[in-house]
């Protein structure tokens, strides 16, 4: 008995210690052409909850962004919600819902953002790479 009890506590312990994070991480940077030079780096976290935290960065140089993880980001939130093939994004900034919304692809390796275009097709227009 001793030993079924503790056969099934080692069980459950190394379950938790070695189990999967669910959660897929995907990156992109490039340069943002705005007013002012900056290279921008956003980072997508989609959660098992069908929702999503949205972190971007700004640096003054391409050179900066391999180290963007000691900046602060701004952050924002959503939810997922499956249209098909096609998951729409809806953005949520304290706490209330923006006109913000994105039809993307997700997959395994990355996530792609649609846009529809004049003739009434989508467009891909952006891409992630996941990196978690």
């Amino acid at each position: 008995m001793k030993k079924e009890i503790l056969t099934l506590l080692l069980i459950f312990y190394f379950s938790s210690v070695f189990g999967q994070n669910s959660d897929r991480t995907y990156l992109k940077h490039n340069h943002n052409y705005s007013t002012t030079y900056s290279y921008e780096i956003s980072e997508i976290t989609i959660h098992s909850d069908s929702t999503f935290t949205w972190k971007s960065w700004k640096v003054n140089n391409k050179k900066k962004w391999k180290t963007y993880q000691k900046y602060k980001p701004e952050v924002s939130n959503g939810k997922i919600t499956q249209n098909g093939e096609f998951y729409t994004l809806t953005e949520y900034r304290n706490g209330n819902k923006t006109n913000f919304n994105w039809t993307v692809k997700i997959s395994n390796k990355r996530l792609s953002f649609y846009h529809p275009s004049r003739n009434g097709k989508i467009k891909k227009i952006t891409k992630y790479k996941r990196i978690e």
